[in-house]
């Protein structure tokens, strides 16, 4: 079965039975939070649900990679708990107090370069056990390159994956093909847009991006400090763009409760691991593109604690902060507020189209919106 077969030629009966949808795993980027897919991808083997490709960025690409090259969720923990912000992340001081400003990165990218090198020895994409594509961002022209889309191009898993996880001014950018290649999170932290291109039947996409914004997180006067904000506001506003594009009708999307965590954190990778399959078993059983392919008996045992299913978007509005600016209903891609002669108000209390990337909360000027089972 390849790729260029559509969704009616998939899910064909043969032999009396249906084939079980053609499916897309997209991991988005988000630094350390990345931790988190490997919950997922144990949540996927827990519940018997089968991934024909992968699609990753940054943080994602390497889990996604690993995913791809044949390691499951067990294998793809041991590798990832080399990964040590002591070790991957020592500053380049010597080439600082030489070149200064002139340097490419604040850190080394020779250790994790060399971390991919031996946990991903493919040479090209056509040596992985599954399809995974990777973005990343062309420094030369600006564009967004999917390393993977062509199975048979010459370029290193590893190279590939070290581009698209290469942040601005954190690693030093490599040379692919004459172009030198940063973070496709710079642009497109959550890849539904190449995950469309292989028309599956069914998208399932993790995304790392959304922040908390109830509560303000405090100055520090340093460059990373400051990149990071940057980059991780940055990544908001890109990300309600993709999804509000993107985000349809076939896509099982969820955020692991991981916004506390940031890009270059110390982290306990057990606790990540954890945050990242609570929220997998919790969507998938209970999503409606997906309860169906879960094994029968962990459906019923992790229902037993859910509430209701997180197949919807429950929109709250304090009426008494609210003054009916209408941004909300012009921000919302599902209708899920209407403009009316007295202001906006919610149309869809549970919203099954929602987006999730909770730009109508994130926009209010008043703070009166309030998104809840997300």
């Amino acid at each position: 079965m390849t790729a260029a077969e559509g969704p009616a030629q998939r899910s064909a009966a043969t032999n009396g039975q249906t084939h079980r949808p053609h499916t897309v795993l997209v991991l988005g980027g988000g630094g350390m939070k990345g931790f988190a897919h490997i919950g997922v991808i144990r949540a996927l083997e827990r519940l018997g649900i089968e991934v024909d490709e992968v699609v990753g960025t940054s943080m994602g690409a390497v889990m996604g990679a690993a995913l791809a090259a044949g390691m499951n969720s067990s294998e793809i923990e041991e590798i990832t708990g080399e990964i040590s912000i002591k070790s991957y992340f020592k500053v380049n001081l010597l080439k600082f107090l030489i070149r200064g400003y002139k340097h490419a990165s604040i850190y080394k990218g020779k250790a994790f370069q060399e971390f991919l090198q031996k946990h991903l020895p493919q040479k090209s994409f056509a040596e992985l056990e599954k399809p995974f594509t990777c973005n990343a961002l062309s420094l030369n022209n600006g564009t967004l390159r999917y390393f993977g889309r062509h199975e048979s191009e010459p370029v290193a898993v590893a190279d590939a994956v070290y581009s698209s996880s290469c942040l601005p001014g954190v690693f030093e950018p490599i040379e692919i093909d004459g172009d030198h290649y940063i973070d496709g999170g710079m642009t497109e932290s959550l890849s539904l847009r190449i995950a469309r291109i292989r028309r599956p039947d069914l998208i399932i996409a993790v995304d790392l991006s959304i922040r908390e914004h109830h509560q303000d997180i405090p100055y520090r006067e340093s460059l990373p400090h400051i990149l990071f904000q940057a980059y991780g506001i940055m990544g908001d506003a890109l990300n309600e763009l993709s999804l509000h594009r993107y985000h349809g009708p076939d896509v099982a999307l969820m955020k692991p409760k991981v916004a506390h965590i940031g890009i270059l954190d110390e982290v306990d990778l057990q606790e990540i691991i954890r945050l990242g399959e609570r929220e997998a078993l919790e969507v998938l059983t209970t999503h409606r593109l997906t309860r169906h392919l879960c094994q029968p008996d962990l459906v019923n045992e992790i229902s037993r604690s859910i509430r209701t299913t997180r197949d919807f978007v429950e929109l709250d509005v304090d009426m008494n902060t609210c003054t009916h600016c209408g941004i909300c209903a012009e921000t919302c891609p599902t209708a899920g507020f209407v403009a009316v002669p007295t202001g906006s108000v919610v149309a869809k209390i549970h919203n099954h189209e929602c987006a999730r990337d909770m730009a109508c909360e994130r926009l209010c000027p008043e703070k009166a919106i309030t998104l809840r089972n997300l």
